[in-house]
Order: structure tokens, then sequence, then C-alpha cells
């Protein structure tokens, strides 16, 4: 993925998915703006989620939400960014979109007492995107201190088979890493071109490691083709 050194937080246009938004003290997207929730779909399915919490509720916050795993969410990676200890990152994958609780569960039972009594500085964002490879077969416990990438890519529709197939490279690559532990992707629910990641190292020498691939040099030299609408967003974190 692009190298983590210009990552900027930007808010998005769709609504956290783990809560409602009344919820939320801190301004928060206007409904109306909107897109309603696509048909339901077979593929494992991802969430990233940025959050920033105020300083005095920020244990308080990682212990309810480390505590607070969705029952039918086969990964659940909680951390902090690598350089402002104020932002949090989430990562979400279940087997499928019709698995994901928008419904009453233990996990927000957890959650919404905290998420009510303004714990936020600004509104948390999520992403939602469909997989483009198999899923997690079975549950996955996190490795604390893993360096974690949340990366957003939005493509120019010309460049899009090529994205598929350099990134697709850079997966198998990835995944052939011995100090790379997770390389997943897949493409946003509402808005076609763009794409999520979540990839996780051992390790800084693991992120290292990974610049060094040939799948990765690849991938630089795509990227240096002006293929994107907007400045890729990457987001550097360690697990709790």
């Amino acid at each position: 993925m692009q190298r983590p050194h210009a990552r900027r937080l930007s808010v998005l246009s769709h609504a956290l998915v783990l809560l409602p938004a009344a919820a939320f003290t801190a301004a928060s997207p206007d409904p109306a703006q909107q897109q309603p929730l696509p048909a339901a779909s077979t593929k494992a399915f991802g969430i990233n989620a940025a959050f920033r919490v105020r300083p005095s509720r920020r244990d308080e916050f990682v212990r309810v939400l480390t505590s607070s795993r969705p029952e039918a969410a086969t990964q659940f990676v909680l951390g902090r960014d690598a350089d402002d200890e104020g932002k949090f990152y989430l990562h979400e994958e279940f087997g499928s979109r019709t698995d994901n609780p928008n419904v009453k569960t233990t996990y927000f039972d957890g959650a919404v007492p905290l998420l009510e009594s303004g714990a936020f500085e600004t509104f948390p964002v999520a992403s939602e995107f469909d997989l483009m490879h198999v899923g997690h077969g079975r549950r996955v416990e996190n490795t604390s201190g893993a360096v974690c990438l949340n990366v957003e890519l939005c493509v120019r529709p010309e460049a899009r088979d090529r994205f598929l197939e350099v990134i697709r490279n850079n997966k198998e690559g990835s995944d052939a890493e011995p100090l790379c532990a997770q390389y997943s992707w897949g493409e946003d629910i509402y808005d076609p071109n763009k794409f999520h990641f979540h990839e996780q190292y051992v390790g800084e020498e693991g992120l290292l490691a990974h610049f060094e691939g040939e799948h990765f040099k690849e991938w630089e030299a795509f990227a240096s083709t002006d293929p994107f609408t907007r400045p890729p967003r990457v987001e550097k974190f360690t697990v709790l």
C-alpha cells in the first residue's frame, strides 16, 4: 500500500454502522444525504472505522470497545494511531453482510451508554466494503502490538482493470511474506471504484519488509501513473 507518511482522517459521508446517529452529541452527517443500504450480499464483509476520543474518555472507550466484540464478527481489531493518541481505528470482518449486527446485541449494550454521553470530539466515520477475496473461515484473534494500516483508495474508472490486476498481485505477494499477518481488501458497498484495505504486520520490520517486495514495487509503479481521483488515505495504528 501507499507509504504512510501523509495520513489524513477525512470525514466520510456514511453514518457509522455501529450505532444510530442519535447516539452522538457531536455534529453528525445529515441523514437525508445518506444513501440507502445496498441489497444483502453473501460476500465476506468488512468495516473500517475511525474515532477521535476526548482525553478524559479514552481509557473508558478502550475498555468498552475491547470487551464488546460482536458475536457474529470473525475479526474485531481496535488500535491507536501511530502519532496521535486521541485517534483510534477499528477493523471488523463478517462472513457476509447479513451477519453484520444492525440490531441490538450485547455489543450495543456495552457501547451505547458510552457513545450517548459525548465521548467523541467529532462524529465517528466508517466505511463498509465487500471483500474481493475469501474471508476468514473462522474467528480470528488479535496480536497485541501488530502494526496495521487502514487504507482508502479512490480509483479512476479507466484505471480500474489495471488496479485490480496490480492489487491481486500485491495481495498474493503480501500473503507470502513471513511478517505480513493479514492483507484484506474490498470495494465500498456504496461507491464503485472506492476500495478499502486492512493490513497487519509483525512490527515495523514487517512493514519495512513489505515495502521491499517486488509486488509492492509494482504497486508503486502503478500508483505513480496518477490513477486516483483523490489522494490515498492511509491510517497507521498499533493493535491494543
